[in-house]
């Protein structure tokens, strides 16, 4: 194997690994923090008529 085609290959799997390993992160975070703004409650004005 040439050197330079090893080397292009060893490039374009680093590209791989850090894209990847970007979406994975990406995709945890959006399903850890998205889950956690939807778990409060909103306050609310109530008023009551006699």
């Amino acid at each position: 194997m040439n050197h330079y085609l090893a080397t292009y290959i060893d490039l374009i799997q680093s590209f791989g690994f850090v894209f990847i390993v970007g979406f994975i992160i990406a995709l945890l975070g959006k399903l850890f923090l998205d889950h956690s703004k939807d778990n409060f409650i909103d306050s609310v004005k109530v008023r009551v008529d006699e």
